[in-house]
């Protein structure tokens, strides 16, 4: 009786040291957490008070459809643009492109079509209202706290989408064993980067992106637990991502592969088995199952998309002027483009100066260590192995796949944008992740380059 007394005080003071320690891990991950939330409130604020002009990246088009958000809520093929949105691109003009003469800011709501890109034509009829929607609803309290016009309220909820990305990141990265420390870095290093800059404080359909591919890591993680309706929970958060926008399918990719690799691992490791009751054992396997779904109902929504949108059209698709053949060259440039290609941004980095250079080479050389050292040195077998691998081969595909589904359904090809690749990031950075925890200190050292990066973003020029 003795020794039972004395062997269960024991356990109840060595597991009160460890609920301690749970607890301050808890406090210490709502810390940070919170951290990553202010500080993408801060590069939304700050930036969008510099932005003078109109994005580049369509973001006049995505004005547009903004604006017609509570009339029509949504856009149709060939429709024109409205007075709204012609008068805010005539008069702010185009960032790194130059500005419009002063007369046609003055006359915009007369002015000609041929007056503006694509013959006044709105092209942003390819997107559901998904981000539309949302956004405009998340613009309605800004408005109240005195942001009048719609365009800067529209900007201002940027840095929602950001926040959620890097929250689910630092969380995903935390569930797969990586310090606090060095999650929180890689969390600032996303929140500084370039894309966070070009698409998180501009109206763009690829503000929800990032957000999209962490909450496909997050989404993978929590299925790889065992949590509860996790095969319905995927392939609706698949589908969700996927009616955003077609490009957040490469994230669904990566998921999709990475489970059926997981499935593949354990059936075909066990020996002595022959080899068709191992294959049945991998297609009957749950997460097979998940994956398949996965690859077709957003699939089988995003045709249902396109024929809604084909049947609402009230004209001719636009014509932008960007077809190019499509051969051997342009398959081996989208082959490789989207791997590092996302740290870029919208445009050239060194048309922001050597800022811009800095910031896009660092994370460069975080996704191709990260990515290729993952890869590498992680446990055969392992959920690591699998993230790692998958998302190198994803990254790879991703720009052919959607070249050719470009052709098939646009009728045409032209040179992917890098941000096509965006949705991967999350994923890169959760190979980085894996890799540097291997070595504490790396911990301490990402973290102040993180911090670096957030802070040098707001020295960019405005625009």
């Amino acid at each position: 009786m003795a020794e039972r007394a004395e062997s269960a005080t024991t356990e109840r003071g060595a597991a009160a040291p460890a609920r301690m320690d749970a607890r301050r891990t808890r406090r210490v991950d709502w810390i940070l957490g919170a951290l990553l939330v202010i500080a993408s409130m801060l590069v939304g604020i700050v930036q969008v008070s510099e932005h003078k002009s109109v994005s580049p990246v369509d973001e006049y088009v995505y004005i547009d459809y903004l604006a017609k958000v509570p009339s029509e809520g949504i856009v149709r093929g060939g429709e024109r643009t409205g007075d709204y949105a012609r008068e805010t691109l005539a008069c702010r003009g185009v960032r790194l492109l130059g500005t419009y003469p002063p007369q046609l800011c003055r006359t915009a709501d007369t002015a000609p079509d041929s007056s503006f890109p694509t013959g006044g034509t709105n092209s942003a009829d390819i997107y559901t209202p998904f981000y539309f929607v949302i956004t405009w609803v998340l613009a309605q309290p800004f408005h109240w706290v005195g942001v009048s016009d719609l365009t800067n309220a529209g900007r201002l909820t940027g840095w929602i989408w950001l926040a959620a990305a890097a929250v689910l990141l630092y969380l995903s990265l935390r569930r797969l064993r990586v310090g606090p420390l060095l999650s929180f870095g890689l969390g600032l290093l996303m929140v500084g980067s370039l894309p966070a800059i070009w698409f998180n404080t501009y109206i763009s359909t690829d503000a929800p992106t990032m957000l999209a591919g962490a909450a496909m890591l997050w989404g993978l993680l929590r299925f790889e637990d065992g949590a509860r309706f996790r095969t319905l929970a995927l392939t609706v958060l698949a589908t969700v991502v996927t009616l955003f926008k077609l490009q957040n399918y490469g994230a669904v990719g990566v998921v999709a592969v990475v489970l059926l690799l997981r499935a593949a691992w354990q059936a075909f490791s066990v020996r002595g088995e022959p080899f068709g009751a191992r294959l049945r054992s991998w297609i009957t396997d749950r997460r097979v199952l998940a994956a398949a779904l996965m690859a077709v109902v957003p699939m089988v929504f995003e045709v249902l998309w396109l024929a809604l949108r084909n049947a609402i059209r009230v004209g001719e698709s636009v014509d932008q002027g960007i077809s190019a053949p499509f051969g051997w060259k342009a398959f081996i440039s989208e082959m490789f483009k989207l791997f590092t290609g996302p740290a870029e941004g919208a445009r050239d980095p060194s048309a922001l100066g050597p800022i811009g250079f800095i910031l896009a080479t660092v994370l460069s050389w975080v996704i191709v260590s990260g990515v290729l050292g993952a890869a590498v040195v992680e446990r055969r077998g392992s959920v690591g192995e699998s993230i790692a691998v998958s998302t190198f081969g994803i990254a790879l595909l991703l720009g052919p796949v959607l070249a050719i589904l470009t052709i098939a359904m646009a009728g045409y090809y032209f040179a992917l944008p890098v941000r096509y690749g965006l949705s991967l990031l999350p994923f890169y950075l959760a190979c980085a992740g894996m890799l540097y925890r291997r070595k504490p200190w790396v911990g301490n050292v990402v973290a102040v380059v993180g911090i670096g990066c957030f802070g040098l973003s707001f020295l960019l020029p405005a625009g």
